[in-house]
């Protein structure tokens, strides 16, 4: 789709979607998208069978499929780097043979410049998008192409189907649920803490991540517990930024029993901020995610806890999806895949760490 015919289907947005509302907490979870559509329910259990195995053969026909990625590889988390590779090495695996066009972006990027990696990856004239959704100008970016249903779009990071996309969804949504990893890790400080005490945070931008990461910490945290939130600091997905924050709450918040961090990058920023001002022994950090960064640093000492993603499961799932649709059997592939995850914390045994980074690097290698 070139520039121009893109900003003509973009005119017709508001006339055949309704207007989808600022505010990102307007998505169904997973639990209320199956009660809705029960069928879901049996689509994923049959589909994570799929993913899970290591077996699959190569397939008698040739798949040559055109795909065209963006996403934020800038970051230290080396989770959308590793998507991409599973992708790729479960495609050779059926035999397939995808034509892969990247275009990477940072998550402090403006969205100007956002926007055009999404248009040139559009010029590529891709049999599928794989995108992902943050801010509501992902969501207008989108847009266009939910109506004309070309490319085929995988949004990425998200498992929350939208509200307002209800009868134009995009081919599916895949990754790990925010929420429930959050929860996770919500529970490991209540019980760590007993429920008692204060705490900080450290914030993404507005926007998905901010919701599903933060928001619902809190929300657990006043409602789950007695702890109290003494501070917290909009960084970005940002490890400088993240340094800074942890500086000053080491500063002015001395007694908060842990910083919650919302990503690996933040986390690391954090964990540098406390070992400067050498409080990295009274105050708590964890990351969020579980790739090879936080291991590293988990292995140190210097992070606390992660809710690990079995990280490769994404991945494969998006090329298991795009094999059945290319075979035919689109009826076979759920609208969500959501993939799982573990608690690791400090001082996990190695025999443990190995069996968890077999099981999540299976395609992208350790």
């Amino acid at each position: 789709m070139n520039l121009r015919r893109f900003l003509a289907v973009m005119a017709l947005v508001s006339i055949l979607l309704p207007a989808i509302p600022a505010k990102a907490g307007k998505y169904y979870t997973l639990d209320q998208y199956i009660e809705r559509h029960p069928n879901e329910k049996v689509l994923e259990d049959n589909f994570n069978r799929l993913v899970n195995r290591n077996d699959v053969k190569q397939l008698n026909k040739q798949l040559s499929p055109k795909i065209a990625i963006v996403y934020p590889g800038g970051q230290v988390s080396d989770y959308w780097r590793r998507s991409s590779k599973s992708f790729e090495n479960r495609m050779k695996q059926y035999g397939a043979s995808p034509r892969i066009f990247r275009f990477y972006i940072n998550s402090s990027d403006s969205m100007g410049k956002q926007a055009a990696a999404f248009h040139k990856a559009l010029e590529t004239n891709p049999d599928y998008l794989f995108f992902t959704l943050d801010a509501l100008r992902h969501q207008r970016m989108i847009e266009p192409i939910l109506i004309t249903g070309k490319p085929k779009i995988i949004l990425q990071n998200i498992t929350t189907p939208l509200k307002a996309w209800e009868d134009k969804q995009p081919f599916m949504y895949v990754g790990f649920d925010h929420a429930r990893g959050t929860r996770m890790l919500a529970e490991y400080f209540a019980r760590k803490t007993g429920g008692r005490g204060k705490y900080a945070i450290l914030l993404p931008n507005p926007g998905y991540l901010n919701e599903e990461r933060g928001k619902t910490f809190i929300s657990y945290m006043d409602n789950k517990t007695s702890l109290k939130l003494a501070t917290a600091f909009r960084t970005g997905i940002n490890k400088d930024k993240a340094r800074v924050a942890a500086l000053n709450i080491a500063e002015q918040h001395p007694d908060v029993k842990f910083i919650y961090a919302c990503s690996t990058d933040i986390a690391l920023g954090a964990v540098e901020g406390l070992q400067e001002k050498k409080m990295l022994d009274r105050i708590m950090v964890n990351g969020w995610g579980g790739g090879t960064p936080e291991i590293k640093a988990l292995e140190k000492g210097e992070l606390d806890v992660t809710v690990m993603r079995i990280n490769d499961d994404n991945g494969v799932a998006m090329a298991d999806a795009v094999v059945l649709d290319m075979l035919g059997k689109k009826s076979q592939i759920p609208l969500v895949f959501s993939g799982r995850f573990e608690i690791l914390e400090k001082g996990v045994s190695a025999k443990r760490l190995h069996q968890l980074q077999q099981e999540s690097f299976r395609y992208s290698g350790n």
